[in-house]
């Protein structure tokens, strides 16, 4: 009996023995929470006495040749494409102005080296080219639209609605119609299908991989036959750009609207109202031109505005007087403006005999066919722009029948709508130039609610056609006065820093800002940057990392003179500063993410980067965590999260850099943290303990159940 008990007190220590691991594992520990102190020195690792250590060399480097990039390596804004070396030394000028004032211009005559199925073909590849690498905007074509020159594109877009009736391609002028979009839309494939037909499959389907419809650059041309026609186009540009004659003419438009028709009663001096009433009336002076149906009667325009009665010797006289901007609404074909009655308001006799001297117009014509360029050069608007001194400095015409609907009072669709659209992205968005005006005009009526209904699409002809038949005669470019241009203020009255973010306003000396003002940088050593502005005339730009760099600055832009200044750069002297800095959670697990907020700031070239160095179980090995401003941004917040971190003891530091490369570290004793292994791994240890007690009892109880079966078995064979 004792014997017995002697045995079950040995298996129960055995089975104790077992157990007693899992037992305090199992049961909580109530130890003190170290502090700061004392978890950095259970780290033994000072990370203050390592700071003089640390290699800068191993921290992320300053991205110093993209941004001295911006300022050595200006990309090409504008091709000026002439047809060959004959017609160089006439667009020389320009292109040296261009350049001049910040528009980086390059003539080119050598569009055979690109691939096309003809000279047209080739010539937009090659504009495909330099809007690939240098993402140009300016397209001008310096030559009239012949094969022999700058070859227009014939799209196929049938006047079905015409020409019922009639076989197919019977009549080519009426299934094919010119467009210089063919270089501004440069998305599309504008694929011929192999049989010569541009465009068909696109005005059969709407198809926006042939034509996408939506410009990538502004294009212009300037008709020319000849080096010498050329060059008198270049020169009245120039004259016009540099403000040779400044007068009252600057701030005036002309709104001409006559009648299309008067069953139904159609009145285009609805639209020439709307526009002055919308968008000219705060911006300049105007003369009103109208003829009307019993229908509509015009508004009285405020003093210093004039309302009259359209025709010819009123419109002709006008526009001899000199005005900056004009319209004309009615009807027209390639020799004059008229309307339903039939009258000649202008012809292109009389633009022969301009006498707007020195005065040149953008000149808007909201009728058929006046600026068929592409046959002879007697049209309107190609007389016009080719007039030395007078006429137009742009004209912006249709280069075939134009479409309008009746009874459209809301002023959406098809010709009042384009007409509509260009002014108010002229006046109203701010877009003085004449091609940009032009093109994004096109853009927002493809935006337009009355568009982007189910029944309206380009597989309209009418809608195709009034999208490609609207080009323009000029220098894209060219930004049109609306008033009598002045000097800009100067903006760089401050000190200058090397690497700063520099934030100004462009103003002239009036006071008033200049949306989207152009600043050309230039120093000794060989850069050259063109900064733009925003609508507001704001202007944001960070200077290189050289000190002791003078910078000659042009400004130009709307109604400016153009007017220089200059600033010397100083020494950035200031050490960045770190003056928060927060971790959380503060004790973070192994589902935590941890997020790192510091707050940082230098008044010279402005902070380049938080860095942070993260060291882990007592090691000099850290890893790198970087923050970045970018060249355009002077932020003093910055904000870091990593991801789940695994266990470990952790000890961290900031490191602060300025765009001059002057660092500033930052340890305090609490940048310290300790991720604790899971329970989950404690749980497998628990679970693999508990497997082997288990099997050990098992096998103990198997044993001893065995040894017991012997004595037994050998009980029996004694009795």
């Amino acid at each position: 009996m004792v014997l017995n008990q002697y045995k079950k007190f040995k298996f129960i220590f055995v089975i104790l023995v077992i157990l007693l691991p899992l037992f305090s594992l199992i049961i909580p520990k109530y130890e003190p929470l170290y502090d700061n102190h004392d978890i950095n020195n259970k780290l033994n690792l000072n990370l203050s006495s390592i700071i003089p250590e640390i290699d800068l060399n191993s921290l992320p480097p300053i991205n110093y040749k993209e941004l001295n990039e911006l300022w050595y390596e200006q990309k090409i804004e504008m091709l000026v494409i002439i047809n060959d070396t004959s017609y160089l030394d006439a667009v020389t000028p320009l292109v040296e102005w261009k350049n001049y004032k910040g528009v980086k211009t390059i003539a080119l005559y050598n569009y055979s080296d690109y691939e096309g199925r003809d000279k047209a073909e080739k010539i937009r590849n090659m504009i495909k080219s330099f809007y690939s690498s240098h993402n140009i905007r300016w397209v001008l074509l310096a030559g009239d639209a012949d094969e022999n020159l700058i070859p227009i594109r014939y799209v196929y877009n049938p006047d079905t609605a015409e020409i019922e009736g009639e076989s197919e391609y019977s009549n080519w002028d009426e299934y094919y119609k010119p467009t210089d979009f063919y270089y501004s839309d440069l998305s599309g494939t504008w694929d011929d299908n192999g049989n010569g037909i541009f465009g068909e499959s696109a005005a059969k389907s709407g198809s926006v991989d042939e034509i996408s419809w939506i410009p990538e650059v502004y294009v212009g041309r300037l008709p020319a036959n000849n080096p010498l026609e050329l060059s008198l186009m270049i020169n009245k540009t120039l004259n016009y750009e540099k403000a040779m004659n400044i007068g009252n003419w600057m701030n005036r438009m002309l709104l001409a609207g006559g009648i299309s028709s008067y069953n139904p009663p159609e009145d285009e001096a609805r639209l020439t109202e709307y526009i002055w009433q919308n968008y000219v009336l705060s911006d300049m002076n105007f003369t009103h031109l109208t003829k009307t149906t019993s229908s509509f009667s015009p508004t009285a325009p405020p003093l210093l505005n004039q309302l009259g009665g359209l025709n010819n010797t009123s419109f002709r006289n006008n526009l001899n007087s000199g005005y900056s901007t004009i319209i004309f609404a009615g009807h027209g074909d390639p020799t004059r403006f008229t309307d339903a009655t039939s009258e000649n308001f202008y012809s292109n006799t009389d633009a022969l005999s301009s006498t707007n001297i020195n005065m040149p117009s953008l000149v808007y014509a909201d009728v058929c066919t006046t600026a068929s360029y592409d046959k002879g050069d007697d049209s309107i608007g190609e007389r016009l722009i080719k007039q030395s001194n007078s006429g137009a400095i742009g004209y912006i015409g249709g280069i075939r029948v134009t479409w309008y609907f009746e009874n459209d009072t809301n002023l959406e669709k098809l010709n009042r709508a384009n007409a509509k659209l260009f002014w108010k992205e002229f006046f109203e968005e701010k877009k003085f130039q004449q091609g940009m005006a032009l093109y994004e005009s096109k853009v927002s009526y493809l935006n337009s609610d009355y568009f982007n209904q189910p029944s309206v699409s380009t597989e309209l002809e009418w809608e195709r056609k009034n999208l490609l038949a609207y080009n323009l005669l000029g220098d894209p470019e060219v930004d049109i006065y609306t008033n009598i241009p002045i000097s800009a203020s100067n903006p760089f009255t401050g000190t200058y820093y090397e690497g700063q973010l520099v934030a100004l306003q462009i103003k002239d000396i009036f006071n008033n800002t200049v949306p989207y003002a152009r600043l050309n940088f230039r120093t000794e050593d060989g850069k050259n940057r063109t900064i733009y502005a925003d609508k507001s005339g704001n202007v944001k730009f960070r200077l290189p990392a050289q000190v002791n760099e003078n910078y000659s600055v042009l400004i130009t832009g709307h109604n400016l003179i153009p007017t220089s200044y200059n600033f010397i750069t100083i020494p950035d002297s200031e050490q960045p500063v770190i003056s928060n800095a927060y971790r959380y959670p503060n004790e973070p697990t192994v589902s935590d993410n941890v997020h790192f907020s510091v707050k940082a700031y230098d008044n010279h070239s402005g902070i380049e980067s938080i860095i942070l160095l993260l060291f882990k179980d007592n090691s000099h090995d850290f890893s790198i965590h970087r923050i970045i401003n970018d060249f355009d941004e002077n932020n003093f917040d910055f904000n870091l999260t990593l991801n789940k971190l695994v266990p470990g003891a952790y000890s961290f530091m900031f490191v602060a850099r300025d765009y001059s490369n002057k660092t500033t570290f930052l340890y305090e004793d609490s940048f310290n943290f300790t991720i604790a292994k899971p329970f989950s791994d404690y749980a497998l240890i628990v679970s693999s303990i508990m497997i082997i007690g288990l099997a050990s009892i098992s096998l103990s109880i198997l044993y001893i159940n065995i040894k017991k079966c012997k004595r037994v078995s050998t009980e029996i064979k004694r009795n």
